[in-house]
């Protein structure tokens, strides 16, 4: 069984479970593989916890969700989350879930969209990356990007990025179906940002930017989606055989 830890946002996890559905070769029910999608929107915010405006670790929370999953059966976990890997918190969390859990594999999300990068696009070396301030603090995808090669981009105005996501009226995580023609406004200038830098691809390094920018291309340079290789990395460690070819939009 594929675990989905969930939650950070909600529809992230939603997103990523219905991803694991396209991207698994089906001609029936039957052939699709057991998938648990644990939705917890409880876990505390990841950026809040890593700029000091919570003292709550997320990680207990989520341990304490993959030991729920883990007695349902999940054998092989991902998190719809790209923040939740900060080390603050990925560290903790992997000790917690290997003491408790060893019957368990994680997928780590960031390690998969790049090894993906250089598997799908071998050409591309300047990389834009869109995320969360805490992602960015802790440099998730800028240090794993250099140790292959890449050179990592970030947008000019983050500021409107972290508005995308986190505005109380207007953003993904209050509005995620649909998303805002606003946030959607704010998300594609991000983009416009690394590409104006020369970026040949663009990484979506929130779970929640792809709802704003479902699309392949973005004036036509690759999109890159966490959730779809980690999707892809689940059912290749469940059940390599049915993993569907890969497909460039």
């Amino acid at each position: 069984m594929i675990g989905v830890l969930g939650g950070m946002g909600p529809q992230a996890g939603v997103d990523l479970a219905s991803k694991i559905i396209a991207n698994t070769i089906a001609r029936r029910d039957q052939d699709h593989i057991p998938t648990l999608l644990f939705s917890d929107s409880g876990i505390p915010d990841r950026t809040d916890y890593l700029f000091g405006r919570t003292q709550v670790n997320p990680a207990p929370m989520m341990a304490r969700a993959v030991k729920s999953m883990a007695a349902a059966g999940a054998r092989f976990v991902g998190i719809a989350c790209n923040t939740a890997h900060s080390p603050p918190i990925f560290e903790t969390f992997l000790r917690e879930v290997e003491a408790e859990c060893p019957e368990v594999k994680l997928l780590h999300l960031i390690e998969e969209t790049v090894s993906a990068i250089q598997d799908h696009f071998p050409r591309v070396r300047r990389v834009g990356i869109l995320s969360t301030t805490g992602t960015y603090k802790f440099r998730l995808y800028d240090d794993s990007l250099i140790s292959k090669g890449l050179y990592p981009l970030r947008p000019k105005n983050i500021e409107n990025l972290g508005e995308a996501i986190y505005n109380p009226d207007l953003g993904i995580k209050a509005c995620s179906t649909p998303v805002t023609v606003q946030a959607r406004e704010w998300v594609g200038q991000a983009v416009e940002s690394v590409i104006e830098q020369g970026a040949e691809a663009v990484i979506l390094g929130c779970t929640e930017l792809t709802l704003a920018l479902p699309s392949a291309h973005h004036l036509g340079i690759p999109l890159i989606d966490p959730s779809t290789f980690l999707a892809r990395a689940l059912i290749r460690a469940a059940a390599p055989d049915r993993l569907a070819p890969w497909r460039v939009a």
